[in-house]
């Protein structure tokens, strides 16, 4: 008996205790997801950390994705350290170990959350998605996985916490580990630093 107990204790543990996905039709709020984004996130002011897990399996590559209604700030530190920021008009690509900038115009804002986070929080709160449990990273998490279109979106759970995204686009995949948000996005955040000089190609 104990040899049974033991080679199932064994199953469970490669297999990563998954079950069987379950399809829901249609939310009606009280999803995973959209219960964690909901008082963190609308899609013109918002502000989350996360580390690249396709980058690094360690806490190395850090993202910053903010926004303030027409302000945008999108940057990756590790061995790259460089941000995106765009406003009034205009796109700056600020390399932060250069200390240096380039400027273009560019009015149209190009967010890089739409499809790792939803575009419509009021679509979103009654989309249907499918649920399920499944190992990643050494964790038996449970999922929810949203089809956006052309991307298909996982948001994985330890309880209601979120932990990881998984976002399949139709050309890369990207897996990102939630560290933090903010309620507030501070303006200082869109400003190119004063000293860093200015490159013109």
């Amino acid at each position: 008996m104990k040899k049974i107990i033991y080679i199932f204790m064994i199953i469970m543990l490669f297999t990563g205790c998954s079950s069987k996905p379950i399809t829901v039709e249609k939310s009606n709020g009280d999803s995973k997801a959209y219960l964690f984004l909901k008082d963190k996130y609308s899609p013109d002011k918002y502000y989350f950390e996360f580390y690249d897990r396709n980058i690094s399996a360690n806490d190395k590559a850090k993202i910053i994705m903010a926004r303030d209604n027409n302000k945008y700030y999108y940057s990756i530190s590790g061995d790259n350290d460089i941000a995106i920021i765009q406003k009034d008009g205009f796109k700056y690509t600020v390399d932060f170990k250069l200390k240096s900038y380039s400027e273009v115009s560019e009015k149209n804002i190009m967010d890089n959350s739409f499809g790792i986070l939803p575009r419509n929080m009021e679509e979103f709160k009654t989309l249907g998605y499918i649920k399920g449990k499944e190992r990643i990273f050494n964790q038996s998490l449970e999922y929810e996985k949203y089809d956006y279109g052309n991307i298909e979106t996982t948001y994985f759970f330890k309880g209601k916490n979120l932990v990881y995204i998984k976002c399949k686009q139709p050309t890369k995949t990207i897996t990102l580990k939630y560290i933090n948000y903010k309620k507030k996005v501070s303006d200082k955040l869109f400003d190119v630093p004063k000293k860093y000089v200015e490159m013109t190609y």
